[in-house]
């Protein structure tokens, strides 16, 4: 399954200027800061200088509860 998310709301740890052309920051603050377990991050993308896209692949029906993915959906909404 794959999810695509768009962040606007950065917690410490990370600045939206800071991640604008870092692909390796970015996924650094998703995996550090937001909890994504590294091998489900299929790719991030900053589509504006507040927002990032984060797209997830390989999510199982059981990890729909998990903290961080419970996390990402509330930043997310």
């Amino acid at each position: 399954m794959e999810s695509i998310f768009i962040v606007n709301q950065f917690e410490s740890g990370g600045e939206p200027l800071d991640l604008l052309e870092d692909l390796y920051a970015q996924e650094e603050y998703c995996v550090d800061v937001l909890d994504i377990p590294d091998e489900k991050i299929y790719g991030t993308e900053m589509i504006a200088k507040n927002m990032m896209e984060i797209v997830l692949t390989g999510i199982r029906k059981e990890e729909l509860n998990a903290d961080w993915y419970t996390n990402l959906n509330r930043i997310c909404a």
